[in-house]
């Protein structure tokens, strides 16, 4: 009968385990609508920067942003990523020759906890061979309820981008690459 039982309480964990791994799987598969720091898009689906070459001195940038994250962040982002390519293929200035938006819609996910949200003690029971005792860990993750599913715009900024030694061939818009990349970004004090 004891046999039968454990049987029982290991079919539960694996049952609620798969369950909960199901429930993240889901949830990770949906954006989360808060704003993209500057980062390397890992995929195509992926929120950062993204790159292609169209020649030796042009590049197309990409950089693909929740809409919480401010256009002007979104411009500095392409274009700090032109100047350190640009860096990298030895050239002193960069140029935007054009550019180009296009957002679309999707749905997201937002955790709506408040700091007044009190820290949950969810009970574990832990069993052994003197007995079964009640156990509780503190956790400030958010439950389900406090994830919300709200429609944004993923925003797609493209500049193509020119580059030279000459600063003059790329004419009164060209950025000097030193001084690009030695502006930060100020995110580091931001909660991205």
């Amino acid at each position: 009968m004891r046999h039968k039982f454990k049987i029982r309480n290991i079919h539960a964990v694996v049952g609620a385990a798969i369950i909960t791994s199901n429930i993240l799987a889901g949830c990770a598969s949906v954006p989360v609508a808060s704003p993209t720091p500057y980062k390397s898009a890992k995929s195509e689906q992926s929120y950062g920067y993204s790159s292609e070459k169209i020649s030796d001195q042009e590049y197309r940038i990409l950089f693909k942003a929740s809409d919480k994250t401010p256009a002007d962040k979104v411009q500095q982002y392409a274009l700090r990523r032109a100047a350190e390519i640009a860096q990298t293929n030895g050239f002193d200035f960069v140029a935007v020759a054009s550019t180009n938006i296009e957002k679309k819609r999707v749905i997201a996910r937002e955790i709506s906890m408040t700091k007044n949200d009190q820290v949950t003690f969810p009970s574990d029971k832990q069993c052994t061979m003197s007995g079964c005792s009640n156990v509780a860990q503190p956790s400030t993750l958010p439950n389900p309820s406090d994830i919300e599913k709200k429609a944004m715009k993923d925003i797609y900024f493209s500049i193509v981008a020119e580059m030279s030694n000459d600063k003059v061939s790329l004419g009164n818009n060209a950025f000097s690459v030193s001084e690009l990349l030695v502006q930060p970004l100020e995110e580091k004090n931001q909660n991205y």
